[in-house]
C-alpha cells in the first residue's frame, strides 16, 4: 500500500500559561489523519475549532507560546517535529506551500510581487534571476493574472484582492511542492471570486500532482474541492470520510447540525437552523464530548467518558450513540 504524504499521530498542542500556577492547557488533543500524494482533502469546522492551529502546527509556524506537547508530524518520511529551524526552512515553502486567509498575510507591502516571487524561488533553487523571472512570469500566466509582466513592478494593494490571492497561489506552487495548504482561502473574496479562486486551486493541485489540505468553515465550499473531508471541533476530528459520502450520510451530531445549517436546506422565507449554544473553550473541556453541551442526543454516557475515533479507512466518527448502535447491532 502507498505510504501517507503527510501522517498526523495523536496530535497534542498547548499554550505555555503566563501564570505560573495556570495549567497549560491542549487546544489540540489527539488529532490524527493521514493525506496521500495528489489527493484533496478539507478540514471543517466552526471558528476556533483548531483548524488553522492544526495548519500551522504542521510546519511550525505558530506561536512561540505554542507546542507540540506530544504525537508526530510525518511529511514525506521526515518527522517534521524532530527538525531543527534551518532544516524546517528547507521544507517551508520548497515542498510545503501556503496560502493564507488574507493575502496581505503572504505579501509584503513594500516590496513588489517581481521581488517577492524571486526572493521566493531564489531561496530555494539555485538558478539565475533570469531564469528565476521566467519561472515567475509561467506561474502567474498558469494562476490567470492578466498582463503578468506588467503585475510585475506593481505592489501588493495595486492589485485588486482577487488578484492578489492569485499571487500567492503562484508563490505556493513556485517551487513545485508535493503539499499546499490553504487556509480559508476565499473567505476575503466576493462570492463570485470564491468559486474562481476555488476552481483555479483545485484545477491547478490536480494538474500538477499536488495534495491540497484546504481549510475551511463553510461545508458547502468543499463539495466539488475535495476527495476527503475531516470535521473538526474543539481540537479534535469528530467524523471523517470520503466527501460525498460524509455529506450524504453524516453520523456525528456535530456534522448533521453543520449540513443542516446550509442555507440551501431551508425553504425561501424559513429561519436557518443553528446548533444551539456555542463551542467550548479549552479550559471547559473534561473527560466528556466536548460537543455532549450542544448535543440534543447527549445521554449519560457522554458526560462520563471521551468518545473515540474507530479505526480503519473508511466513514467514520467519534460518537458514543454510534458505538451504541453498533453493539445493538451485534
Amino acid at each position: 500500500m502507498t505510504s501517507p504524504l503527510l501522517k498526523v499521530t495523536d496530535l497534542h498542542v498547548n499554550f505555555i500559561s503566563r501564570w505560573p500556577n495556570e495549567p497549560n492547557i491542549d487546544v489540540l488533543r489527539g488529532v490524527c489523519f493521514e493525506l496521500y500524494r495528489g489527493e484533496r482533502v478539507a478540514l471543517v469546522g466552526e471558528s476556533g475549532a483548531g483548524k488553522s492551529l492544526l495548519a500551522t502546527s504542521i510546519i511550525q509556524l505558530f506561536d512561540s507560546s505554542a507546542r507540540i506537547r506530544q504525537g508526530q508530524v510525518t511529511f514525506e518520511g521526515q518527522q517534521l517535529t524532530q527538525l531543527k529551524p534551518k532544516q524546517l526552512r528547507q521544507i517551508r515553502g520548497r515542498r510545503i506551500g501556503m496560502v493564507f486567509q488574507d493575502p496581505m498575510t503572504n505579501l509584503n507591502p513594500s516590496l513588489t510581487l517581481e521581488q517577492q516571487l524571486l526572493e521566493c524561488i531564489l531561496s530555494h533553487r539555485s538558478i539565475s534571476r533570469a531564469e528565476a523571472r521566467l519561472v515567475a512570469l509561467h506561474k502567474l500566466r498558469q494562476v490567470h493574472i492578466p498582463a503578468p509582466e506588467a503585475r510585475l513592478q506593481q505592489y501588493p494593494h495595486q492589485l485588486s484582492a482577487g488578484q492578489r490571492q492569485r499571487a500567492t497561489i503562484a508563490m505556493a506552487l513556485a517551487l513545485e511542492p508535493a503539499l499546499i495548504i490553504a487556509d480559508e482561502p476565499t473567505s476575503a473574496l466576493d462570492v463570485t471570486m470564491q468559486a474562481e479562486v476555488m476552481s483555479l486551486l483545485t484545477h491547478l493541485c490536480h494538474s500538477n500532482g499536488v495534495a491540497l489540505l484546504l481549510i475551511t468553515h463553510d461545508l458547502s465550499l468543499v463539495a466539488h474541492a475535495s476527495d476527503r473531508c475531516l470535521i473538526m471541533y474543539a481540537g479534535q476530528i469528530v467524523e471523517q470520510g470520503p466527501t460525498s459520502v460524509l455529506i450524504n450520510d453524516a453520523q456525528h451530531p456535530y456534522t448533521q447540525g453543520l449540513i443542516k445549517a446550509l442555507p440551501q436546506m431551508s425553504s425561501p422565507g424559513q429561519t436557518l437552523f443553528q446548533i444551539p449554544g456555542q463551542m467550548p473553550v479549552a479550559q471547559e473541556l473534561g473527560n466528556h464530548c466536548a460537543f455532549a453541551t450542544r448535543c440534543e442526543f447527549a445521554h449519560d454516557r457522554c458526560w462520563q467518558q471521551t468518545p473515540t475515533m474507530p479505526t480503519g479507512n473508511g466513514h467514520r466518527a467519534s460518537c458514543h450513540l454510534l458505538t451504541a448502535a453498533q453493539a445493538g447491532d451485534e
